[in-house]
């Protein structure tokens, strides 16, 4: 079941039951699965920004890539992916809320 829902992860973000399986869906991956659903928002694509742009700032989406971040283990992965965030974070997004929840507000 998780294998199936990963990778539907971003269009399941977009609405509010849909983010709720998302976050279950997280919260029960593996370490190897966390680091597959990592890669779309956070890793080196093309799409990559986009996808890290509408989670932040969608009402739903940012509950997702809270749990997402919460979930990565620390160290340069999780590093580099709350860098990232605080790189596409906005007056009118939810990054900066994002960074706080997790701890991350002195950094950002």
């Amino acid at each position: 079941m998780l294998g199936a829902l990963l990778p539907r992860l971003l269009p399941l973000s977009a609405s509010k039951h849909g983010s709720n399986v998302a976050e279950v869906v997280l919260s029960l991956a593996s370490p190897d699965q966390l680091d597959a659903a990592a890669e779309p928002i956070f890793g080196g694509g093309d799409e990559a920004p986009a996808a890290l742009r509408r989670l932040l700032q969608h009402q739903f989406g940012n509950y997702v890539l809270q749990t997402l971040l919460r979930r990565l283990a620390d160290g340069p992965r999780r590093a580099a992916a709350l860098a990232k965030v605080r790189e596409a974070t906005t007056a009118t997004n939810f990054g900066r809320s994002i960074l706080s929840r997790l701890g991350e507000a002195e950094a950002a």
